[in-house]
């Protein structure tokens, strides 16, 4: 069953020095797109260690629209890719103390990749999350593409 998501936000930066207004930036957007999947949200508030951990989609055969959210007043999250075959994490994004954020992941996620190509072996690269400052509770929302 095909569904339909919709996004929409507003950015607005402004920085003031004084009286001057030094930059007044707006933008806003919206956009639909449709959802085939019918599984979500996974996995749901889990609990991020300081060492991070791998962000496990359960059911999800393609995780595609996800929110993350921090619950923590204090501590930041950073998310990104592990390779546990190398005992790497590249660091992608961060959740600040109580901030909420969309990401759409790409189709190939988990997927290695070696050489030239596209990732066409089994799951190896996991999205991670780790902590900083203590453990903290995240909200991950992902649905299937």
């Amino acid at each position: 069953m095909a569904g339909e998501m919709r996004l929409q936000f507003s950015l607005s930066i402004r920085k003031q020095d004084g009286n001057i207004i030094l930059l007044d930036a707006r933008h806003t957007a919206s956009f639909q797109a449709t959802v085939t999947g019918t599984k979500g949200p996974v996995p749901g508030a889990i609990t991020v260690p300081v060492l991070g951990v791998a962000v496990n989609f359960g059911e999800l055969t393609t995780p595609s629209i996800c929110t993350i959210k921090n619950m923590d007043a204090v501590n930041w999250v950073e998310y990104g890719i592990r390779d546990p075959g190398i005992d790497v994490f590249y660091p992608l994004g961060e959740v600040w103390a109580g901030e909420e954020w969309p990401i759409r992941f790409s189709r190939n996620l988990q997927e290695e990749y070696t050489g030239t190509g596209s990732g066409t072996t089994p799951p190896d690269n996991y999205f991670w999350i780790k902590a900083h400052g203590g453990p903290v509770v995240v909200q991950i929302n992902a649905y299937e593409w």
